[in-house]
């Protein structure tokens, strides 16, 4: 029942801030990636996500609250408020999971995210949240995430895009970064929007952690490869397109439509070319994965959810070797000023304990240095990652913090 719920919720929560710590010893004397699986293990089990997902529909009253598949990656998509052609998309997609997995596969309901099908103008837009969690490339946080990512989707009525990235031991650089680009390139250049129901308005990229740094390397992906021509031929397709939906009619079998009225004006000319996000909102971002030594580091040693064992153990697994760990597609710290120049409005948040401090003090000058709108607000007494804090009534005034720029950020044109 709803007791049950709840104690999945938060032991998950709470699993997501102490486990790490309890680990910590252990840690500082073994490379073994066995410590790290089990301390954040928990989390990430499937039944865990599964059990915080109801919990979260019920606790938090989401009205959408589920699962689906973008380019073959498992994404958690979350809605405060009602969104029929979304949750009408949802149902689509598992009535036709559940055919295939009876076997029924002959039967296809339209699912196609192919670019070439795309005609976004007959359906309704919504802006998104494309939340990428933390968990050390190990695991993926999102059951300790979820509350306070259905309070952003509250104050800005905006859907939050989650993906199950590739994770370690069996996935590494470049997996992860890649999957993530794919799926916010199918949200952005409407390659998703049959799929889901509907068309991505503005999008903000948000994530902690490692999060962070796939959020920022994100950016460098797309600045980079809009450099070197790779996409231009995509992307003149997608400009040239005829924007009007030849399936304003279409009714689902359930007799709801599956295009509705258009919404919202046209983006950017700058993220139609290179495809950026709208904004970037970052905590603790582990923007630097090198073994280079600062003083953040040196004094947050002990940090409870990120000793400075744990972070090397994830460092060295995520990369090959040193010279990975300076690719700016795996730490964004080493992107270049050409590179950085280009990147849209920034927020970073950062502990005063957190031993990737001095890294996200050193990006924000950068970026404010080459003409970003980058902001950094360090919080008083706080470890790493600390978002999922406000689960436990700690940090709340930061999540109104974000709450209040994600609203802006919306905003601007």
């Amino acid at each position: 029942g709803l007791w049950t719920y709840v104690v999945a919720s938060v032991a998950a929560s709470y699993y997501n801030v102490i486990g790490p710590g309890a680990k910590s010893a252990q840690v500082l004397s073994s490379s073994s990636t066995s410590i790290i699986q089990g301390a954040w293990g928990m989390v990430s089990l499937n039944a865990v996500k599964t059990a915080s997902l109801e919990a979260t529909r019920i606790l938090k009253g989401a009205a959408i609250a589920g699962r689906i598949e973008i380019c073959g990656v498992s994404c958690f998509v979350l809605s405060r408020e009602p969104f029929p052609a979304l949750a009408s998309a949802l149902r689509r997609f598992h009535r036709q999971q559940e055919r295939e997995d009876a076997r029924l596969g002959t039967i296809h309901e339209k699912l196609s995210s192919n670019p070439s099908s795309a005609n976004v103008r007959g359906f309704q837009s919504r802006n998104v949240i494309f939340h990428l969690t933390g968990g050390g490339f190990f695991a993926h946080t999102i059951a300790g995430e979820m509350p306070f990512l259905l309070d952003w989707s509250a104050a800005t009525n905006a859907v939050v895009i989650i993906p199950e990235y590739a994770l370690l031991p069996h996935h590494k650089f470049p997996d992860a970064i890649q999957e993530v680009e794919r799926i916010y390139r199918s949200l952005r250049f409407g390659h998703a929007v049959s799929l889901l129901g509907f068309r991505p308005d503005k999008i903000i990229v948000t994530g902690e952690s490692v999060g962070g740094n796939l959020a920022s390397a994100l950016c460098v992906s797309l600045i980079t490869s809009y450099e070197k021509n790779d996409h231009c031929e995509e992307l003149s397709h997608l400009a040239s397109m005829e924007l009007v939906s030849d399936r304003d009619d279409e009714t689902d079998e359930e007799g709801e439509s599956r295009a509705l009225p258009a919404g919202g004006s046209a983006p950017d000319c700058r993220h139609v070319g290179i495809g950026l996000p709208d904004a970037l909102m970052l905590c603790c971002p582990a923007l630097n994965l090198s073994s280079d030594m600062t003083q953040s580091r040196i004094d947050g040693a002990h940090d409870p959810v990120l000793p400075s064992g744990l972070l090397a153990v994830i460092s060295s697994s995520y990369v090959q070797n040193d010279c990975d760990s300076k690719n700016p597609l795996a730490s964004p710290y080493f992107a270049t000023d050409v590179t950085l120049r280009q990147f849209p409005s920034t927020l970073i948040f950062t502990g005063s304990e957190d031993p990737l401090l001095d890294d996200s003090v050193t990006f924000n000058a950068r970026l404010r240095g080459l003409g970003v709108k980058s902001y950094l607000r360090a919080v008083h007494d706080m470890p790493h990652a600390f978002w999922a804090l406000s689960t436990a009534g700690i940090g709340l005034e930061v999540q109104s913090e974000c709450q209040e720029w994600l609203q802006k950020a919306f905003c601007n044109r």
